[in-house]
């Protein structure tokens, strides 16, 4: 072991050192992820793809089932039109309760966020009470939803005098 001073490295060239190391080392783990997670998302892709062109190729079978079900029918008998047009019948009937039944929900679809506009008015009257009587106002509880379970909602204290004119006698006086 040679204790030649040209060949020890100082402190501040360890820590450099070290720096680079785990900088390099932070750097080839994320271009491994990198690689790692572009394989997987090039999976997916093509997992999505597929069943895509599945999603495809069933919407369009659905017609030839109809066909297979009308061309039974009249295999029983009826004449070809008439089979075709019970298919058909059928249907329509089974759209229209479709469309009856999403008329139904859309009728209880409430488009104005009532909560959200109540929220606003409250923060709004909370705003202009605080900048009235500043030190005077209590925080309001917090929301029923962002409680934690079983929690109760502490009834809020008001201050006796609110308008501030005790602060502003008391002062006078002294």
């Amino acid at each position: 072991m040679t204790t030649d001073p040209r060949q020890e490295r100082t402190l501040g060239q360890l820590v450099a050192s070290a720096t680079q190391d785990l900088s390099t080392l932070v750097r080839s783990e994320i271009a491994l992820a990198k690689a790692e997670l572009s394989v997987q998302f090039k999976k997916a892709g093509v997992g999505g793809a597929l069943l895509a062109a599945a999603g495809v190729v069933a919407f369009y079978s659905v017609y030839f089932i109809f066909i297979t079900i009308a061309e039974g029918i009249q295999a029983l008998g009826l004449p070809r039109w008439l089979s075709f047009l019970i298919v058909t019948v059928f249907m329509l009937l089974v759209a229209g309760v479709l469309a009856m039944l999403g008329i139904r929900k859309m009728k209880t679809v409430k488009p104005s966020p009532d909560k959200t506009i109540a929220e606003a008015k409250e923060t709004v009257a909370g705003l202009k009470s605080a900048a009235e009587h500043p030190g005077t106002t209590v925080p309001a509880p917090r929301p029923e939803w962002d409680r934690p379970n079983g929690q109760v909602a502490a009834a809020p204290v008001v201050p006796a005098d609110t308008t501030g004119a005790s602060a502003v006698t008391s002062s006078r006086d002294a």
